[in-house]
């Protein structure tokens, strides 16, 4: 009874363990060597390796109770024993061979999880004969209780949206909850060059560096979005990023080097959303956005998505300028930044700008004028007329918008 109670303690250890380990503990997995590549090899079938270790865990279980129940029943002349000795085994697998080992198995999964890893690969091994038929059952045990039971189809992007347009009037949902999910939902219409920050506002550095020269170059201020970026070393095209607003000074002086992570690259067209499963399937956090040409353009944190779910409006301007967007300054009157989006101005003001191929207003007034706005250039798309009211120097456009037909444009 002691070597099953031990061996139904390992499978617990080892369910509880192996389907604990988040994104970032299963990318670590391939710095872990033999063992690494064995744990990943068993993710890679998470039905069969969890069938496996559950089937092994109710033999283990069952063989107990067996055992128990044979010597409760010869201690049955004296009942009182057998009453103690039943619940005794009861609460011992309750408390030594489920609570106790999964609490440990929490707290430290990636190490147990790769100390179990060789017996439970045996184990799949050993039992991988009978799992078709376990799978049969299981197949036949749904059609049996669900036999009419159908996969919903997939929602499209649209009908997300219509159903978050449609929740304010039916539910209770607060106005940021709301918010925050018609965010996430226009991740998939934003390029991520509407996202990005643009090359020229990025501090770049070129190994070899020390860390020393890296402060000093920086003179005593994190760069903007509070990312360190060295290049490659023959070339300036981005190859490492570090967080340095995430670090204290007692980690970057001993060995600044390890904390340096991979970037990943994204075309500029690729949808916000898609750079933001990209950086989480990677367990990234900055990708370099590059042209059509390869070449770099700008770069997207985490941090510039996140802040784009959770604001009040999505952009550049709130994480680049610390400015909104768009200020209301009297009715039918804005002022606008340089990299005010057009495809916001064309969802609140029902208007197209789709014969530019500029993204920002910005773009628009140097693609209508056809040189770099100065103080007082003015423009006007169907009832939207831009006046560059001010250039700060080494930020971005002030601009003022006016709309002419007397309609009140969606408040920002």
């Amino acid at each position: 009874m002691l070597v099953l109670l031990m061996c139904s303690t390992f499978c617990s250890l080892s369910e509880t363990a192996i389907f604990s380990l988040n994104q970032t503990d299963r990318h670590e997995l391939n710095n872990k060597g033999t063992l690494g590549n064995i744990l990943i090899r068993l993710l890679e079938q998470p039905e069969k390796l969890l069938s496996s270790i559950l089937f092994a865990n109710l033999l283990v279980n069952l063989l107990f109770f067996t055992l128990a129940s044979v010597i409760a029943f010869r201690l049955g002349e004296q009942s009182h024993l057998a009453w103690f000795f039943g619940i005794a085994s009861l609460l011992t697998v309750i408390v030594f061979a489920e609570m106790l080992p999964k609490n440990i198995s929490v707290m430290f999964p990636q190490t147990i999880a790769l100390f179990v890893c060789i017996p439970i690969a045996v184990l799949v091994r050993i039992l991988q004969p009978i799992l078709p038929m376990m799978s049969f059952v299981n197949l036949l045990s749904r059609r049996l209780v669900y036999p009419e039971f159908k996969p919903e189809s997939d929602l499209r992007v649209s009908d997300l949206e219509r159903a978050i347009e449609l929740s304010g009037n039916d539910t209770a949902m607060l106005k940021r909850e709301q918010r925050s999910l018609q965010n996430i939902v226009g991740l998939s219409d934003m390029q991520a060059v509407e996202l990005m920050r643009p090359r020229s506002w990025l501090k770049l550095f070129c190994p070899p560096i020390t860390f020393e020269q890296i402060l000093k170059e920086l003179n005593g201020t994190l760069p903007r979005g509070g990312y360190c970026l060295l290049t490659e070393c023959d070339s300036d095209e981005i190859e490492y990023a570090l967080c340095l607003n995430r670090l204290n000074a007692t980690d970057l002086e001993n060995n600044w080097t390890q904390y340096l992570e991979d970037v990943i690259y994204s075309p500029w067209s690729t949808p916000v959303a898609e750079v933001f499963d990209r950086l989480l399937q990677k367990n990234r956090k900055v990708a370099v956005v590059v042209n059509e040409f390869g070449e770099t353009i700008g770069i997207i944190t985490i941090d510039d998505i996140i802040t784009a779910i959770f604001s009040r409006e999505q952009g550049r301007s709130l994480g680049l300028l610390n400015r909104r967007e768009m200020k209301p300054l009297g009715k039918n009157h804005w002022e606008l930044t340089g990299l005010t989006s057009l495809r916001t101005l064309e969802r609140k003001f029902n208007v197209s700008f789709r014969q530019y191929s500029s993204i920002t207003v910005g773009g628009l007034l140097r693609e209508t004028l056809e040189r770099l706005p100065r103080v007082g250039d003015q423009c006007q798309e169907e009832t939207l007329f831009f006046r560059v009211v001010h250039i700060e120097e080494g930020t971005d456009l002030v601009i003022e918008l006016r709309k002419q037909d007397g309609l009140d444009a969606e408040q920002f």
